[in-house]
């Protein structure tokens, strides 16, 4: 009696273990392909998160379907801005819309309220003026 594996034996266990390794490969790539896309919202997210942030601080609205280039992490996204009149004077309900180019869908938003105008003064400060 032979001891030992025959050829078709050892051919049948490599195309076993090809097919194996061939799958953890391509789980591996979409693993991949999901981390980058995750990242790239992530960074729409806060482009979006930040423009909003900045008009506020600014405290003024931007004028109706304005658009601008905005640097975040090396990379430049297109931000759009979208203006409504608000139930106050003084405030704009603004959506920031972000996308990766000028002619891509926006991949990320944010809305909020801005406060247009001059901030308050507050008392203690009225004083020491």
């Amino acid at each position: 009696m032979k001891k030992g594996f025959t050829l078709v034996e050892v051919l049948v266990a490599l195309a076993v273990v090809a097919l194996g390794v061939s799958a953890v490969f391509t789980a591996l790539g979409q693993s991949s392909r999901s981390a980058e896309q995750l990242r790239v919202r992530t960074l729409a997210n806060w482009a979006a998160a930040d423009a909003l942030t900045a008009l506020r601080l600014a405290n003024q609205a931007p004028r109706a379907g304005a658009a601008r280039q905005e640097e975040l992490s090396g990379r430049l996204w297109w931000v759009e801005y979208q203006v409504r009149e608000s139930g106050a004077h003084s405030l704009r309900d603004v959506e920031v819309r972000v996308a990766p180019s000028r002619n891509a869908g926006p991949i990320a938003s944010a809305r909020g309220i801005v406060r247009i105008g001059q901030l308050a003064v507050a008392p203690e400060e009225k004083e020491s003026n």
